[in-house]
């Protein structure tokens, strides 16, 4: 396996950056391609004891180049799948992790809120019983 690198893809595996295929058939066309480029040496697919266990919707595949290594994703049902160097999954992933740890950040906070209707709610339907009894007491006396 050749050393793994943070530095922009090469001319030989820039262009087969995709991210999302449109269609079955996109990506049907695409595996040909990817296929036909580790034939040649191009891209050489990378992989792990863990995967071998299980089959797994992600690829590792390598750039004989430049030494770039590159995640296919394959598309299923809804989701549409992707092939991208992974310096940029781990961008995405970062921007991901921020967005989620704002999230909850701004959730922290509609705790008093839901707490404060809950006793709200609980406060008219003391009201409610208190009126209820109200009315029996004067209608029974």
């Amino acid at each position: 396996m050749l050393p793994t690198t943070k530095k922009t893809p090469c001319a030989h595996c820039a262009p087969f950056a995709t991210k999302k295929f449109s269609s079955q058939e996109d990506f049907v066309a695409f595996e040909k391609e990817l296929e036909a480029k580790c034939v040649d040496g191009t891209f050489i697919q990378v992989v792990n004891a863990d995967d071998t266990e299980e089959m797994s919707l992600q690829v590792q595949y390598q750039c004989t180049h430049c030494g770039n290594d590159w995640t296919l994703s394959i598309p299923e049902n809804a989701y549409r799948g992707y092939f991208s160097p992974n310096t940029e999954i781990e961008h995405e992933q970062t921007n991901t992790n921020f967005f989620q740890a704002n999230m909850r950040k701004r959730g922290k906070g509609n705790c008093g809120c839901c707490l404060g209707m809950i006793f709200l709610l609980i406060l008219l339907l003391l009201y409610g019983l208190y009126n209820l009894v109200d009315f029996l007491f004067d209608l029974i006396f």
